[in-house]
């Protein structure tokens, strides 16, 4: 990657906005933007800034003690931290930790020794959302509908859609003509992740729409996250019209707003 200083400024943009379409970025092919945030970098695999002008779906990388301001969160958010210490007011997060916040949720996080992390944002609205943090490292595993194939769940919750699990492929497991009645997408954690249109090594993100068939495999085996949801957009974001960011996130965003404008 190349110095933070030569890294263009993130601008909000639509990049893989559409769930209904299938959509893959490589790891090493991924683009890496500065942000006004001191220490903070954003890897973005899926935006749309008519949600937010921030990424939706993204690696975040905090440079040694990187910050954000306090800020809330329309929509909830899901973290899960690949490298590092991921530091806020509810504690030191190793890599492995896996965290849901609800849409409400406010918090100041930085990382003194710097980190790396999967995000989701605005994915996850609702008062009612149960609040999750678990080490994806420390659960058992469970046996799933394949048996080279293990599983560990992280979140499922009545009334809401989404689901959330982390699955271990063995090597050579192989599959052919799957196909989801939901938009499901695939974080390689570890390993290298195929289909019939290429291989996705650690870090790729992929994503299916509903109804096209893929021929996953993995020949030396992987860990990866997984998620399926409905596809419809006007249901996947959502937010409490009574939301209020804290005063210094909404500073923050007239000030990108200016910028950008």
């Amino acid at each position: 990657m190349k110095s933070s200083s030569s890294l263009s400024l993130w601008q909000p943009q639509k990049i893989n906005h559409d769930s209904f379409s299938r959509a893959a970025v490589l790891s090493n092919s991924l683009t890496w933007y500065k942000t006004l945030h001191t220490g903070i970098l954003f890897g973005c695999f899926e935006s749309d800034q008519d949600v937010q002008s921030h990424p939706v779906t993204m690696l975040t990388k905090f440079e040694p003690g990187g910050f954000f301001g306090l800020h809330g969160h329309p929509g909830g958010e899901e973290i899960l931290v690949l490298q590092g210490n991921f530091q806020d007011e509810t504690g030191v997060h190793p890599p492995g930790t896996y965290l849901l916040n609800p849409e409400g949720f406010i918090h100041r996080p930085y990382s003194d020794e710097g980190c790396l992390t999967f995000v989701k944002l605005r994915q996850h609205g609702g008062k009612t959302r149960r609040q999750v943090r678990v080490n994806i490292f420390e659960l058992p595993w469970q046996a799933g509908i394949i048996p080279e194939i293990k599983v560990k769940l992280l979140y499922e919750q009545m009334d809401y859609p989404e689901k959330v699990w982390i699955e271990q492929w063995q090597p050579g497991t192989a599959l052919s003509n799957v196909v989801e009645n939901e938009v499901k997408e695939i974080f390689v954690i570890e390993g290298t992740w195929s289909d019939e249109l290429g291989d996705y090594p650690a870090y790729s993100w992929v994503r299916y729409s509903p109804h096209c068939p893929y021929s996953p495999a993995s020949k030396n085996g992987c860990l990866i996250y997984v998620k399926t949801y409905p596809s419809d957009n006007t249901q996947r974001f959502i937010v409490g019209e009574d939301f209020q960011f804290p005063d210094e996130q909404i500073r923050e965003d007239k000030i990108l707003y200016q910028l950008n404008n």
